[in-house]
């Protein structure tokens, strides 16, 4: 007989611990990744009723894109922790949702039958049903769980080869087997809170914060979240517990800076947001001169109390390749963020900060980067007069780069969008590869390289790609969602495609490619109303758009013609 307890749910011979978020079985703890932990409460507290898989993603992953295969690989795990081979406690509704199919408990004594009771003494299953139990979770699913800050001599776990974002609970393994390889780390840099005058340093501010998640992004044993994902926090404090939910992070780096004209003072705390604890904190009063030895110690420092193994050629990447000149990088700072704000105006002021920069110092590497940038956000938004021209200077902005720091991630990314609009195709895929073996946690290079594979005829690999942009960073390029879109859209996904364009209008309905594929995507789910609308704000927000020009950049022409055709049957 089980005690009272309100922070627990108990179902079948299951108990969910709400307060430690964890899964029981009698004494036994069944590992289950948060998220799909999430998802087992969530359906749980909704017993007996459909709820459906939009429901679901909503509740789950608030504001963060996914599609329907991170749910089913959630519900996935949760079958495989409850031995519900036969989907006897949650039962599948085809193309509708789940149902949470036995009663559930809270807060109420439990008494479990004699068999039941018998069932646990055992540990729930004969020691052969138990081996192979414990067989089927770990490589099946290919979890594990690790503790953060082991014990010195503990051997370091090998790195997963596909990203993640999700976090990671304690280390947990089988009786008898060894341990598996880890999933990366996950961690999310919030914008750095500006104790000075905001008017003045926010741009400060703004570019560090930036910095400590290039510097990070180096590893390829942490996944870092974008700039795009984070800066929606600024100005706001959220608790660590609560990005860490709404980021899929285990852990959370916060801070503030303060600058003078003779000092800066920097403060920052690393957060495990599973356990809610401060792992690591540090306060730094330094002069300006020293800013980019404290970027160096922060990353060092991470990496560190993180534990992960440092491959040879990430060793060399951590010290900053720093400007010998203090001014140049505070130039640099400030077009990156006027840069950001794509307005044409804004797009001449950073070509002045820039130059600026490279005047004072012509070997900043990051300088012609951002220089380069400049002109690719002129050809891209039509501030130019000729493009190939203007192309061929950003090549050679990025080659220059390059000569001056060899393991520039921003300058192979540089290159890879260059050849991109210039539809060289494999020299665009082999530097956005470059650019990710750089940085694994580059959320455009990923969306830059899925791009790529689109226009080249690789379906699945710019879908893989692109979904893994979107794990970075909640909220696409433009582009990238209408890329995402049109490679659903070609591999038959029509319900994938339509929920991606659909969440882009959120941010780009004045825009009218979203619309272009999405009046396709309605047509080939058989939605022709939806898809008549759609064309009709194509035609409002472009009158001149032409259907048979659409996939003209598509190297295969079975992926051009059905474009074509899926565009001129919704009425474009």
């Amino acid at each position: 007989m089980h005690a009272v307890d309100p922070k627990t749910l108990r179902f079948d011979v299951f108990a969910l611990d709400l307060s430690r978020c964890l899964v029981r079985r009698g004494s036994q703890e069944i590992p289950l990744r948060p998220k799909a932990f999430d998802v087992l409460r969530y359906l749980a507290e909704n017993a007996g009723r459909l709820v459906s898989k939009d429901e679901l993603i909503q509740a789950i992953w608030r504001g963060i894109f996914v599609t329907d295969d991170s749910l089913v690989q959630c519900i996935k795990e949760i079958r495989e922790a409850l031995c519900d081979a036969e989907h006897r406690i949650i039962k599948t509704v085809p193309r509708r949702g789940y149902v949470f199919a036995v009663e559930v408990s809270s807060g109420v004594t439990l008494v479990e039958s004699p068999a039941a009771d018998e069932v646990r003494r055992r540990g729930g299953r004969s020691e052969s049903d138990m081996s192979r139990w414990w067989h089927r979770f770990w490589v099946g699913a290919g979890v594990v769980l690790i503790i953060i800050g082991v014990v010195v001599g503990r051997h370091l776990l090998n790195k997963s080869s596909a990203p993640s974002s999700e976090s990671v609970a304690a280390l947990g393994q089988s009786s008898g087997t060894s341990q598996i390889p880890a999933p990366r780390q996950s961690i999310a840099v919030l914008p750095l809170v500006l104790l000075s005058e905001p008017s003045r340093d926010d741009y400060f501010a703004d570019g560090m914060t930036e910095d400590i998640i290039s510097a990070l992004g180096r590893f390829s044993e942490i996944s870092v979240r974008s700039r795009n994902a984070v800066f929606p926090y600024k100005g706001k404090t959220p608790r660590p517990e609560e990005v860490g939910r709404d980021l899929a992070v285990r852990y959370v780096l916060e801070g503030s800076v303060r600058r003078s004209a003779e000092r800066i003072r920097l403060a920052v705390q690393l957060t495990d947001t599973a356990r809610g604890v401060v792992l690591w904190s540090e306060q730094y009063d330094i002069e300006p001169k020293d800013i980019f030895a404290v970027q160096d110690d922060i990353t060092r420092r991470i990496a560190g109390t993180l534990a992960i193994r440092l491959t040879s050629l990430e060793l060399a990447r951590i010290t900053t390749k720093a400007p010998s000149n203090l001014e140049a990088y505070d130039l640099v700072l400030r077009g990156r963020d006027l840069l950001s704000r794509v307005t044409r105006n804004a797009n001449s002021r950073a070509r002045l900060m820039f130059e600026r920069a490279l005047a004072l110092d012509p070997s900043y590497a990051s300088a012609y980067v951002g220089l380069g940038l400049v002109d690719l956000s002129a050809v891209a938004n039509g501030w130019t007069a000729d493009a190939d021209v203007t192309l061929l200077r950003v090549e050679n902005l990025g080659r220059r780069a390059l000569s001056l720091d060899s393991l520039s991630a921003s300058a192979r990314a540089l290159l890879g969008e260059t050849h991109l609009r210039r539809v060289e195709y494999d020299r665009a895929l082999d530097e956005f590869r470059r650019a990710l073996e750089l940085n694994p946690s580059d959320a455009d290079s990923h969306a830059g390289l899925g791009n790529a594979l689109l226009c080249a005829g690789e379906i699945e690999g710019a879908i893989k790609a692109l979904e893994t942009a979107a794990q970075f960073q909640p909220y696409l390029r433009m582009s990238d969602y209408v890329g995402l879109g049109t490679a659903y859209l070609l591999a038959g996904r029509n319900a994938d495609a339509i929920r991606t364009l659909e969440r882009s209008l959120a941010r780009y309905e004045s825009i009218p490619y979203p619309h272009v594929i999405l009046a396709a995507a309605y047509f080939e789910a058989g939605r022709q109303e939806d898809a008549a609308r759609e064309a009709g704000t194509v035609r409002r927000l472009s009158p001149f758009f032409n259907s048979a020009d659409y996939g003209s950049l598509f190297r295969h022409r079975e992926h051009r013609e059905r474009i074509a055709s899926s565009l001129q049957k919704a009425g474009l």
